[in-house]
């Protein structure tokens, strides 16, 4: 028995119910590692739908969806974001998102969603892709810096009392 042929592709409308579903899981993943710092939005999967039906309507945004056979597996949220005086950085794309669904890590969908991450940054015209990860998410760090991403800043946080 062979696997099911993995695919990249650009997301439609009607992939907005697995990026809401996904973006939900991609938040409670997140809320695990430090539910201080994160949070699921309020109207959970109705809140992810309603902002990535928007986002799909953006020239500046590609949202991939990786697929094993017919059957998603994984996404990526790729966004140019402006020059930012407060963050210090010139204009580029941004990873927003990537997620791979559980059952379905370590079979190189992670690497497939990068690479197609990379291709989208260098279509919609930037000369670099940033991201940022959990401190606390090693697999996730280990993927990027093997695909030669490097650390840039590192978040710092403290919970101030009343």
């Amino acid at each position: 028995m062979h696997e099911p042929l993995l695919t990249v592709r650009r997301a439609t409308a009607t992939d907005v119910p697995v990026l809401a579903r996904y973006g939900v899981a991609l938040a409670r993943l997140h809320v695990g590692f430090d539910p201080d710092r994160f949070a699921v939005p309020p109207g959970g999967e109705g809140a992810y739908a309603a902002f990535f039906q928007a986002e799909l309507q953006r020239p500046e945004v590609v949202l991939l969806i990786a697929e094993a056979g017919t059957q998603p597996v994984g996404y990526a949220f790729v966004r140019m974001e402006p020059m930012s005086l407060v963050e210090l950085r010139g204009a580029g794309a941004w990873l927003h998102d990537i997620y791979v669904d559980p059952g379905a890590r370590s079979g190189g969908i992670g690497r497939r969603l990068l690479a197609a991450a990379k291709e989208a940054a260098i279509a919609l015209g930037s000369g670099s892709l940033m991201l940022s990860a959990s401190s606390q998410n090693a697999a996730a760090r280990h993927l990027f810096e093997g695909a030669g991403l490097r650390p840039t800043m590192v978040e710092m946080r403290i919970e101030l009392e009343g």
